[in-house]
């Protein structure tokens, strides 16, 4: 190994290391000016250190101006749903503090990011273009997480399903557009994917979950699509693999999409983990449930219901209904408890009814919130 590629391989793995060790160490300040201070010193470091460099492709300013337009549509189809999931004001729109705390970190961010994934696919070397990857990938986790120090299940899952799942599909397409094309239009595209939040002055009142999901779903057809415009398409012997792999992508996709769905539940059913063993007998401590969201269903004696209870979704069995004032009073009670809950429910209270159980299905669910808080 010539001493080129073995300093490409320190650095690369140092980027990694970083990154990742900030994840769980809780330093106490936003992640995001702790990504600043990591990245930017690891930018001018890899620029310097790593001299190779490489000629773009000739359809740079093509890729630059598409990409640019595309990212100006997506901002403005996402803030049409607010026709659909209402309008909220933004409370993140920038002010002072913001503009220094978040606004500018994340440029520096993305910047810096960019700089290092350019730097590093410019050797074609599989080993340094994996670990780039890898960076960025943690990078953007602990940047759009807002975390530093994993320190709960919530945490833990706020991260994955919120966060990393859309940071490894985006950084596909990241990568993809900048080995081919340069840091331009990536660094043009993220720019206003990102920002365009803290300057506006209404927001989309969309879950956290279907957002997760089209950040899933999107970059892996703006990369196709990319591909379809600027690489030329060669005859290949493999259709039928070919074919086999579209289809489970398709698949993969559609899954991700019902999940987020539900999990939402702004659509007409949602999804619930049950965590406890208070319903054991029909319904056991791992399943999950499918529930209908209720607006104005008919609620009787021996119903299953979600219900609220503070901040906690709770499935319990309505055991007694009370019509007070014309005030219908739900008293409910879990099938292994010996006792009624504390307390009743009323129409305000309930989230949806439960119509199928999936047994087993989550137990990996229960395992990691175990795994993390033990």
């Amino acid at each position: 190994m010539n001493k080129d590629k073995r300093t490409l391989y320190v650095i690369s793995v140092i980027n990694f290391a970083l990154l990742f060790s900030a994840l769980f160490i809780n330093i106490g300040k936003s992640s995001r000016i702790v990504a600043a201070c990591i990245l930017v010193p690891l930018a001018v470091i890899n620029f310097l250190l790593i001299k190779k460099r490489r000629s773009l492709s000739i359809n740079k300013k093509e890729v630059l101006t598409l990409m640019s337009v595309v990212a100006v549509l997506y901002v403005v189809l996402i803030q049409m749903t607010g026709l659909f999931f209402r309008f909220y004001k933004n409370p993140y729109f920038v002010d002072t503090e913001r503009l220094l705390n978040t606004v500018i970190p994340l440029i520096l961010i993305i910047a810096a990011t960019e700089v290092i994934r350019y730097v590093a696919l410019a050797q074609s070397d599989r080993f340094a273009g994996f670990m780039v990857y890898l960076t960025c990938v943690v990078s953007e986790t602990l940047t759009f997480s807002n975390l530093v120090g994993i320190t709960g299940f919530n945490h833990f899952m706020d991260l994955i399903g919120l966060t990393l799942f859309p940071a490894i599909s985006a950084n596909a397409l990241y990568h993809y557009v900048s080995k081919r094309y340069g840091m331009a239009p990536v660094i043009s595209y993220r720019m206003i994917m990102t920002l365009y939040i803290y300057f506006l002055p209404a927001k989309t009142g969309m879950e956290d979950a279907l957002q997760s999901c089209i950040k899933i779903v999107f970059p892996i057809i703006m990369l196709a699509f990319v591909a379809a415009l600027f690489e030329k398409q060669s005859k290949r012997v493999g259709k039928k693999s070919g074919a086999v792999g579209k289809f489970c992508s398709v698949v993969a996709i559609a899954f991700v999409v019902l999940m987020a769905m539900l999990v939402s539940n702004q659509f007409r059913f949602g999804a619930l983990v049950i965590a406890t063993d208070s319903m054991t007998g029909e319904i056991n401590k791992g399943d999950v449930v499918i529930y209908e969201r209720y607006e104005t269903q008919r609620i009787e004696e021996g119903q299953v219901i979600v219900f609220k209870d503070q901040n906690t979704r709770i499935v319990h069995r309505v055991v007694r209904i009370d019509n007070i004032g014309g005030e219908l009073r739900y008293y409910t009670k879990g099938d292994a408890n010996n006792g009624l809950d504390i307390g009743y429910r009323v129409e305000s209270d309930i989230v949806g009814l439960v119509n199928v159980k999936l047994a087993y299905v989550g137990y990996p669910t229960l395992m990691i919130r175990e795994l993390i808080e033990n």
